[in-house]
């Protein structure tokens, strides 16, 4: 492979990793999509439907619905609705705000303008603890999608100290308008409020895009899951769709029989790595095991069956279970959660059962081996 394709392969995986480039944020990837820019566009536009702005400063990739639908991996425990709220708020108020402004500027100004009749919303009152917590997450929301660049030092401890009230200012920011102002992007918006799905023949780009994006942004793809257009493109387009798929990425496309899996080289490239060296990812391992061994892959499952999973975990590596794993009914909602954001465990109609997908067997009869560093005790996501 040549430097300029090792380059755009670079470029491509960090902004499906993080759709907000800068030259503070990402100063090694920043260049490389400053210099790939054209051929990175044309293939987040004519491959998966999406939109790549690049401009002297900044690069916004926007997943542009289809139908009204963003196919991308779910967020494993996304912000609360509050800090959604919050952020939005705090977007709204920075871009009134000086250049350089502070947590406690934007709270005060969050404060007044939730307290507008035509706000609809449940006032905020940074007087309460809670709401303060809430506020520092949206905060680090609009820091995380470079709406706020902090100016220095430890921005995570300034935050979290003007939450428990020993910081009087908290963090100082510098408001960067030209990504607050691409938080909401007009061609997104217009594309997202637009009437749901199109009743005319569906189209051969219609057909690419759905594949292309289940490709690349879910775990795994189920020649079930595809409609008969994706299949039917599929079949006729395998070798074009691999070879793209190599192309863009530099990952291998494992085929098996019931579906296909774009792999990751770096578990840096994925937004959910499994399993990492922390007891929740180990307890969700050894859970998914016990209900392959007793069920088998594609089997329905009751919240039952997890349970007695769970507890054989629990007797089984009583020693790696962690504080936060040992509360009653923790082993199973981590695995339940984990697992099903790793479409590992899907949901039925019947809200107390489950399907195993038929990717769950790749990770059966994992071998254990005893470590001497200690696992996480926290659950970082």
């Amino acid at each position: 492979m040549n430097r300029d394709a090792a380059e755009r392969q670079r470029a491509f995986t960090s902004l499906l990793r993080s759709p907000v480039l800068d030259r503070h944020s990402h100063p090694e990837v920043w260049p490389l999509v400053r210099v790939h820019r054209a051929t990175l566009g044309e293939w987040f536009a004519q491959r998966l439907g999406y939109r790549l702005v690049v401009t002297d400063s900044a690069a916004r990739l926007f997943r542009l619905p289809v139908d009204g639908v963003v196919l991308a991996p779910r967020r494993f425990r996304p912000p609360a609705r509050r800090v959604l709220v919050l952020a939005v708020l705090g977007a709204a108020a920075a871009e009134d705000a000086e250049d350089i402004t502070t947590t406690q500027d934007l709270s005060d100004r969050v404060r007044v303008l939730s307290t507008h009749d035509d706000v609809g919303l449940a006032p905020y009152d940074p007087d309460r603890f809670a709401e303060r917590m809430l506020f520092v997450k949206a905060i680090h929301l609009l820091v995380s999608v470079g709406a706020l660049r902090p100016t220095g030092g430890d921005d995570e401890e300034q935050r979290e100290g003007w939450a428990h009230r020993r910081d009087a200012i908290g963090g100082a920011y510098e408001v960067r308008r030209e990504l607050l102002l691409r938080l909401v992007d007009p061609t997104s918006l217009r594309v997202a409020l637009a009437d749901g799905q199109d009743d005319g023949p569906v189209h051969e780009s219609s057909a690419r895009i759905g594949l292309m994006r289940k490709l690349v942004e879910l775990p795994v793809v189920l020649y079930e899951d595809l409609t008969d257009a994706e299949r039917l493109y599929l079949t006729g387009q395998r070798n074009r769709v691999l070879a793209w798929c190599a192309e863009m990425t530099g990952w291998a496309v494992e085929q098996r029989a019931e579906g296909m899996a774009l792999i990751a080289v770096d578990e840096a490239d994925t937004d959910l790595p499994f399993p990492r060296l922390r007891a929740a990812d180990f307890a969700a391992l050894m859970v998914l095991d016990g209900l392959v061994r007793a069920h088998g892959a594609g089997a329905v499952i009751t919240a039952d069956d997890i349970g007695s999973a769970a507890a054989d975990v629990r007797a089984h590596h009583a020693k790696a279970m962690t504080n936060d794993l040992r509360t009653a009914g923790a082993v199973e909602s981590t695995a339940r959660d984990l697992l099903g954001a790793l479409d590992l465990l899907r949901p039925t109609a019947d809200p107390d059962r489950w399907r195993l997908t038929a990717a769950a067997a790749r990770y059966r009869d994992p071998r254990v081996v005893a470590v001497n560093a200690r696992l996480d005790e926290e659950d970082n996501g």
